[in-house]
């Protein structure tokens, strides 16, 4: 399914800063080859001058796929982003898939698909699985070929055509280390409504039948050791289990369940564990109620019911989940463990400080700090609500810490969101201390914190795409004309 692919050069200007990134013909089947991506050329464009206008420090990357092109122009209809990969898919009756590595933007390869691509796609970094109406395609991320083979017969070796899904697929395929998960509306030999499938064969395995329908694309979670797949049914049951491979069922049906207050439409957002915690399972049901969950034990860690409704899922942005409402876009601190130190007295007189999950504050030579769900002050001398002088204390919503003339009201903030009702499309990436939010034909920079503007709004009128980046710092656009950047902040 996978052809060779030539990009013709198309940068001659001269390079303002004197940089550029050229892509080398790899030799291997499906490569795509002399591609350039070019940055801060003279006369660059209006999207990349407005890219810079952002108030960010950083710089663009453009490719154009049409320059030279003979014959018919290429116009892409969607998207995608993996962990090493931007893909972009075209918008024929049979696409075609154009890979570019998303640190440089140098094309990798290009590759059929038999339909359009109908769900959110998912890797493990080693296969991309992109699964449409009728078709499961599994890819090589390196190299774009297909990655299921014959496994003996006189076609042992050969490349398998994508996978004809015995069924009717309700969302995109969650991917492990040797096997993809599809959930679907059952098929006539089972009334199973979430299987597996071999990436070596496509050969199908188990298969378990959720108390519900699955309607939004389930996630494969947590370390590759011990990997877990995680969905939830549209009637709200959010569902832990092993991510065992094709062959072999898990031991036991599940790892855990919990039953929402109210029915799911959109997808959950799974989070990766850190040094000293779990990660986490963010979902938000159809009474407006944002979950954070402990990504092992299944427990609530927060909720928070926000009054409105939900127009998509959560979204996380290192440490600020984003989730869109009918009324506009709400966030919240992920630990959602806050406190405002309200200062009076000494040179912060009037000040309010906040105190987050790995974000201390220091206030006349006294430390406030989080210790899991507990904000304790310690060094110098300060006294607690009027009691005597100690060196470390755990404080509570209303203490009082008297630091020399200085006094520090504490206010917890409970589950509330750091900000609400902001009238945006969507949160496109994070940069820095910074959310970049698309409004229409515009983009703008927010304090992730406040929910304000950051700088002034910029046009890219002309750009079709912007896949919603999660897990770097760097954002990417394409235009109407194929034309490709990649914005890289320094």
């Amino acid at each position: 399914m996978t052809k060779r692919l030539v990009f013709v050069a198309f940068i001659a200007a001269t390079m303002a800063c004197k940089s550029s990134t050229t892509s080398k013909p790899s030799g291997e089947q499906g490569r795509a080859t002399g591609a350039t991506a070019a940055t801060a050329p003279v006369g660059r464009d209006a999207i990349e001058i407005a890219l810079m206008g952002l108030g960010i420090e950083g710089r663009p990357l453009r490719i154009d796929l049409n320059q030279n092109r003979k014959g018919e122009q290429i116009r892409f209809a969607q998207a995608h982003l993996t962990g090493d990969l931007l893909l972009l898919e075209t918008s024929e009756k049979k696409p075609r898939l154009y890979a570019f590595q998303r640190g440089t933007l140098q094309a990798s390869w290009a590759s059929d698909l038999m339909e359009p691509t109908a769900f959110p796609v998912a890797s493990n970094g080693d296969t991309v699985v992109l699964v449409s109406q009728h078709y499961a395609h599994c890819l090589e991320a390196f190299t774009g070929r297909g990655a299921l083979q014959f496994m003996s017969g006189g076609l042992e070796g050969v490349t398998m055509p994508p996978k004809d899904l015995p069924f009717t697929p309700t969302g995109g395929a969650a991917v492990g280390n040797d096997t993809f998960y599809i959930p679907s509306l059952g098929s006539p030999r089972n009334n199973k409504n979430i299987e597996s499938f071999s990436m070596i064969t496509g050969q199908v395995g188990w298969g378990y039948r959720a108390p519900g329908d699955i309607l939004t694309t389930p996630v494969v979670g947590g370390p590759s050791t011990d990997p877990k797949l995680y969905f939830v049914t549209r009637t709200g049951l959010v569902t832990c289990m092993d991510a065992t491979n094709y062959g072999f069922p898990p031991a036991g049906p599940t790892r855990w369940e919990m039953l929402l207050e109210a029915g799911v439409d959109y997808d959950v957002h799974v989070t990766e564990d850190t040094a000293s915690d779990a990660g986490a399972v963010f979902v938000v049901d159809r009474e407006g109620v944002v979950y954070c969950l402990n990504r092992i034990t299944g427990a609530r860690r927060w909720t928070h019911a926000t009054a409105r409704t939900a127009r998509g899922g959560p979204k996380v942005f290192g440490p600020v989940c984003v989730v869109p409402m009918k009324q506009g876009l709400l966030a919240f601190d992920t630990v959602n463990v806050i406190y405002a130190l309200k200062i009076s007295g000494g040179p912060e007189d009037g000040k309010t400080r906040w105190v987050r999950s790995g974000q201390p504050a220091t206030i006349g030579g006294v430390t406030f700090k989080l210790e899991g769900e507990v904000l304790t002050a310690s060094g110098g001398s300060f006294r607690v609500n009027r009691n005597a002088p100690v060196e470390r204390a755990p404080l509570y919503n209303e203490s009082e810490v008297l630091i020399g003339t200085t006094v520090v009201q504490v206010a917890d903030h409970g589950s509330r969101p750091l900000w609400q009702d902001k009238d945006y499309d969507a949160i496109v990436a994070r940069i820095g201390e910074k959310l970049i939010a698309k409004k229409g034909d515009k983009l703008i920079a927010l304090d992730m914190w406040t929910g304000e503007p950051a700088g002034d709004a910029v046009s890219v009128a002309g750009v079709r795409l912007i896949p919603v980046n999660t897990s770097s710092a760097n954002l990417y656009l394409v235009g109407g004309n194929a034309v490709v950047y990649g914005f890289y902040p320094r």
